[in-house]
């Protein structure tokens, strides 16, 4: 299993958010390039960036940092979210190097956005499966929609996505840990079609270890790692075990 290090970028800088709570953010690093360069250090499988403020307006203020960043990493794989709405902002996103794109939001008001992106970047795109009380949060987790989060799965493997990140908002900043219930279910009804990524609650390497026995690709670790609570080398290690 695959450790995924996050970084959500506000405003220019890094932070994490209680639940998806813009009101409730704490600022871990004024430069997110200098947390990039610490989980690299510390041998990250993964960069998984969020840009908030384009999941909030579809604006892509944070392009330039996070081109910057996919550069830093090197040989690193980047997966980019937030504010991804259309074909081009996908293409743009891959041209600057990141490895996986996640759509959210479109996946869900832009229904043909996810095979249009599969059939153009085969291999390369992933949805984000955001659940709150079973139902998918949209709009930078602003409001709940109208489907499922299980339906929402089952679209994204039918149209061949590469990997579905499936997050409860309800645990995601909590240290309250994992839906491992909801990750093991995708995991049996879509793992053999696509990379099932867990997120939101780790808290220990304990976490990792069951999300990694249930079967999940790979796992989102954020405020766990910027706390301590978590190193990247008891991750993997977990990871591993």
């Amino acid at each position: 299993m695959d450790i995924y290090a996050a970084i959500d970028i506000r405003g220019g800088k890094c932070v994490n958010l209680i639940q998806g709570d813009f009101a409730r953010e704490t600022m871990f690093y004024e430069d997110p390039r200098e947390a990039a360069r610490s989980f690299l250090d510390s041998g990250t499988d993964w960069l998984h960036i969020v840009d908030l403020d384009a999941a909030r307006s579809a604006a892509r203020a944070h392009a330039a940092l996070i081109s910057e960043i996919i550069h830093l990493a090197g040989p690193v794989p980047v997966q980019v979210g937030g504010g991804i709405r259309d074909l081009e902002a996908v293409r743009e996103v891959l041209k600057a190097g990141a490895a996986r794109v996640v759509i959210g939001t479109a996946a869900v008001r832009n229904p043909g956005l996810v095979p249009a992106a599969v059939e153009a970047f085969p291999g390369r795109i992933a949805v984000g499966v955001d659940a709150r009380n079973g139902q998918v949060a949209i709009e930078a987790w602003a409001e709940d929609s109208s489907m499922t989060a299980t339906d929402l799965a089952a679209t994204a493997a039918k149209t061949g996505a590469a990997a579905i990140v499936f997050t409860d908002v309800n645990r995601d900043g909590m240290l309250a840990q994992p839906n491992f219930e909801g990750t093991a279910a995708l995991v049996c009804r879509h793992g053999r079609q696509l990379d099932v990524i867990a997120s939101g609650g780790v808290h220990s390497p304990a976490d990792v270890a069951q999300l990694a026995e249930i079967g999940a690709a790979g796992v989102i670790i954020g405020r766990a790692l910027y706390t301590g609570a978590v190193t990247l080398a008891d991750a993997r290690r977990a990871a591993r075990t």
